[in-house]
């Protein structure tokens, strides 16, 4: 498969009252074409921040410290990423009733991208064209509604128009199931997977939701304290885990093939990003924790071509 995206060495931070938080350090990664790339990771582990930063939309507390995007050879900034960002690169965000304006009629919103990339062809058959598409019938008359007149499963549908309907070649999904009931979230599962197939589109999808992840994802990434603990296939992350992070996060969730067996916690609370460790950032919750994790940052290891982790027992195991 050809390489769509790649992500080097990025390092971003949002400059606050507070001081520096470190959202992304030093964060690599490729994106091939036609598959889905499965970011998982708790709240504040940095898999937003490296998306809002190949998108351009930091902020302007946000700032690219370091690091190359470089997407169909092309290097991103903050200019050319204007052109392609809802064109050739387009994203799906957490909250769609905070993404839509709420005092504009979805319709009009809809539009709004086509014009600013010159949609060649009829602007209006396109707009109802995509709403049928995702389910928002009958379109022509929903068309001129707004965003409260439509539940939270057909507003996230609406946000997926939004982002397909210039037929882009890479898609973001940023939580796209969140504070969906479980119908609904297979539902909006099943539409981005048939626009996917259908569109030829890659994808990059991010969850705290491993199950999303288990039934998705081509590819996995585990993020912890804005860096990457562990990558590598489906498989390799669900069946072969190397990474304490990675683990513990597989034994936190419920298995129905053992209903009576407890599930276990990984104890503690995620870093200060204010402060960041100087070693590795799990190492105040790692069971597996020793002095060098205190200290030092763990290189990445491979285990085999396409899995890898950043471990210091890696190191330990093969002394």
């Amino acid at each position: 498969m050809s390489e769509i995206l790649s992500v080097r060495d990025l390092c971003m931070s949002f400059y606050t009252s507070s001081g520096e938080v470190k959202a992304v350090d030093d964060v690599s990664f490729d994106v091939n074409s036609g598959e889905v790339l499965g970011i998982v990771g708790e709240s504040g582990s940095g898999k937003s921040a490296t998306m809002l930063s190949i998108m351009g939309l930091a902020g302007s507390a946000g700032r690219i410290k370091s690091g190359r995007i470089i997407f169909r050879g092309q290097e991103l900034n903050s200019e050319n990423i204007k052109t392609l960002r809802g064109k050739n690169i387009s994203m799906i965000f957490q909250d769609p009733m905070t993404s839509l304006n709420p005092v504009l009629r979805v319709g009009y919103q809809l539009r709004e991208s086509l014009k600013r990339h010159n949609w060649q062809g009829n602007i209006n058959s396109r707009v109802i064209e995509i709403l049928e598409r995702v389910g928002i019938v009958p379109a022509a008359q929903r068309v001129n509604q707004y965003p409260y007149e439509f539940s939270g499963g057909q507003r996230q549908r609406i946000m997926t128009a939004m982002a397909v309907i210039c037929n882009p070649e890479l898609l973001i999904a940023d939580e796209p199931t969140t504070a969906l009931d479980v119908t609904v979230q297979a539902q909006i599962l099943r539409l981005m997977r048939d626009l996917r197939k259908s569109l030829g589109m890659s994808m990059i999808l991010i969850s705290h939701d491993l199950g999303v992840i288990a039934g998705e994802a081509d590819r996995v990434i585990i993020m912890y304290g804005c860096r990457i603990m562990e990558r590598g296939t489906r498989h390799e992350i669900f069946y072969q885990a190397a990474h304490p992070y990675t683990k513990g996060l597989l034994r936190s969730v419920p298995n129905i093939e053992s209903p009576r067996e407890r599930l276990i916690p990984i104890e503690g609370s995620p870093p200060d990003l204010l402060n960041p460790p100087k070693g590795c950032p799990f190492v105040k919750r790692c069971p597996d924790a020793m002095k060098i994790c205190l200290t030092r940052k763990p290189e990445e290891s491979a285990i085999t071509q396409t899995h890898k982790y950043s471990c210091w027992l890696e190191a330990k195991n093969n002394a």
